[in-house]
C-alpha cells in the first residue's frame, strides 16, 4: 500500500477530486498544495504566501508518516518527488478540465460556500492557463519528475487513477 502519493495535474484534472477519495479510502491525511501556495489568511485568489512560510507548512506535511499531496506545483515542491511512493499525473482532456473550472466557478458563487471566492476574471485567466497546460507546464512537470520516473504513472482520468491505486491493496 502506498503511503506517500503525490497527484499531479491540470486544473479540473480530478486532484482534489482523488486525494479525497484516496483520503478517505486510506486513512492518510491529504493536502491541496494551492492551500500552501496561495496566502491562507486571505479569502480569495491572487495573493500567495511567502516563501519561508510555504516551506514551512510543507516540511510540517512531510514529515508526517503518510501523506497525500495534489497540485500543480513542480519547483518548491521537489522534496515531495524525493519522498513520494508513488507520483501520479493525470492528463485528462481539456474540454473536460474547462467544464469542471466552468462548473467550480458557479459552485464557488453560493454564499454557502466556505472556501477562496474566484472573481469571474480569476475564472478566464484560469481557462486561459489550463487551455495552454500541455504545452507549457507540462512539460515543466515532466521536466521536475525526470528522475523518478519509475514512480510516475500516467492516466487519463480519475477514475483509471482510482483503480489503479486502490485494487492492488
Amino acid at each position: 500500500m502506498y503511503r506517500k502519493i503525490f497527484i499531479i495535474g491540470a486544473p479540473g484534472s480530478g486532484k482534489s477530486y482523488i486525494a479525497r477519495l484516496l483520503e478517505l479510502s486510506l486513512n492518510i491525511n491529504a493536502h491541496e498544495l494551492d492551500h500552501l501556495y496561495w496566502d491562507p489568511n486571505v479569502n480569495r485568489y491572487g495573493i500567495a504566501t511567502d516563501d519561508i512560510t510555504r516551506s514551512k507548512m510543507l516540511d510540517e506535511i512531510m514529515i508526517e508518516p503518510a501523506w497525500i499531496m495534489e497540485g500543480i506545483y513542480h519547483d518548491w515542491t521537489a522534496p515531495c518527488f524525493e519522498q513520494a511512493e508513488i507520483i501520479i499525473v493525470l492528463k485528462t482532456n481539456v474540454w473536460v478540465r474547462h467544464w469542471r473550472i466552468f462548473k467550480r466557478y458557479f459552485q464557488h458563487q453560493r454564499k454557502s460556500y466556505k472556501g477562496k471566492r474566484e472573481t469571474f476574471m480569476d475564472m478566464i485567466r484560469l481557462l486561459i492557463w489550463n487551455h495552454r497546460y500541455e504545452k507549457i507546464q507540462l512539460p515543466l512537470l515532466m521536466t521536475s519528475v525526470e528522475k523518478h520516473m519509475n514512480k510516475v504513472r500516467m492516466f487519463k482520468t480519475s477514475g483509471e487513477a482510482m483503480t489503479a491505486i486502490i485494487l492492488p491493496l
